[in-house]
């Protein structure tokens, strides 16, 4: 599955991109959807993403303007400061012991979380390899959504490599992740990949109730059409995310020097371990000139196919914003950066 920092692996073979109206291009809704088969679609339906309704919210938000309690008038925002945090579910009867470990280090990272997310918040990035622009990135948070009738956040990414590269290889890969509002808990996670020689829908349904992930993937192979088609359903930390929404998670931690962030992130099914830890804060260049960062350097521990152990550093604006500014990923060949053009 190619996350967002294997995206900057993806186009490294691409030739520089000197298109000015990239962001148009990026922004522009892709026409495909994700391949479902017959034994998938029940597991899906339970996930099927829906807008909010917002004349039934401004209704509701109305009537719990003043609520009563002990016969007295008091604003909703106080007694909602006095509700307690989202509890784990209970566990499974058959649940790994090993998740138990896993999830006692997360939660300390979950407990040291805030919300800090920017609804419409769009930024784009130049990915470059060997002193060349080899393609665009562009990162989004599409605002609040319905899965299951539980609230979502839906964030998305786009990448594309250089137009005139289509011709030898085209890329255009779609990433689209949901994440709960109340706890910031994966819900759904798709990634579409669309390139020449090959077609892919790669799937993760994440049931906090069951702490399972359903991972659902389909592939055709255009040179002769040969098609794969899997399904697996495993245990997952309760505690977790998705490879995308890291990036977001980030967004609402303290991000002090010297903090440690162990951190579960599940990809085919499987469960990594990112070790976050802030480096420092510093003054990087950027596009439109010198920004104050923090860097946070990500080490992942992981066997999988594509997912390798290795290194990812990050630079985040060291403001309330804590825009995604930077990030470089090291490579057999070198390193690959993708760096922030606008926001």
């Amino acid at each position: 599955m190619k996350t967002f920092w294997l995206a900057l692996l993806m186009v490294s073979s691409c030739s520089s991109w000197k298109q000015k109206d990239f962001e148009k291009d990026l922004q522009k809704d892709s026409k495909s959807v994700p391949v479902i088969t017959q034994e998938q679609a029940p597991i899906m339906e339970k996930f099927e993403v829906t807008e909010i309704d917002k004349t039934e919210k401004t209704s509701t938000a109305k009537q719990k303007k003043i609520i009563s309690v002990n016969k007295k008038a008091v604003p909703a925002k106080k007694l909602i400061e006095k509700i307690p945090s989202v509890e784990v579910k209970k566990n499974p009867a058959n649940y790994p012991s090993e998740m138990l470990a896993t999830n006692e280090k997360a939660k300390k990272v979950w407990d040291s979380y805030k919300p800090n997310h920017h609804i419409n918040e769009k930024i784009f990035l130049d990915i470059h390899y060997l002193g060349m622009t080899v393609g665009k990135i562009m990162v989004t948070n599409k605002g609040k959504k319905m899965i299951d009738d539980k609230e979502v956040w839906h964030f998305h990414a786009r990448f594309k490599s250089a137009p005139f590269y289509s011709n030898i290889y085209e890329l255009d890969d779609t990433v689209d992740t949901y994440v709960s509002t109340d706890n910031f808990l994966s819900m759904k996670y798709t990634v579409i990949q669309r390139e020449s020689k090959v077609a892919i829908d790669d799937i993760q349904l994440f049931d906090q109730d069951a702490h399972k992930v359903y991972w659902l993937y389909h592939s055709k192979r255009l040179s002769d059409g040969k098609k794969k088609n899997k399904k697996e359903e495993k245990f997952i930390p309760y505690y977790s995310i998705d490879p995308f929404s890291i990036l977001f998670l980030y967004q609402g931690l303290p991000l002090k020097t010297g903090d440690v962030y162990e951190i579960p992130v599940v990809n085919k099914g499987k469960v990594l371990m990112m070790r976050s830890r802030v480096e420092a804060r510093e003054t990087i260049e950027t596009e439109s000139g010198p920004r104050k960062a923090i860097r946070l350097q990500a080490t992942t521990k992981y066997t999988g196919d594509q997912l390798k152990s290795g290194d990812i550093t990050f630079w985040y604006s060291d403001d309330g914003k804590r825009s995604l500014l930077k990030a470089k990923a090291k490579i057999s060949l070198g390193s690959v950066t993708a760096d922030i053009v606008k926001e």
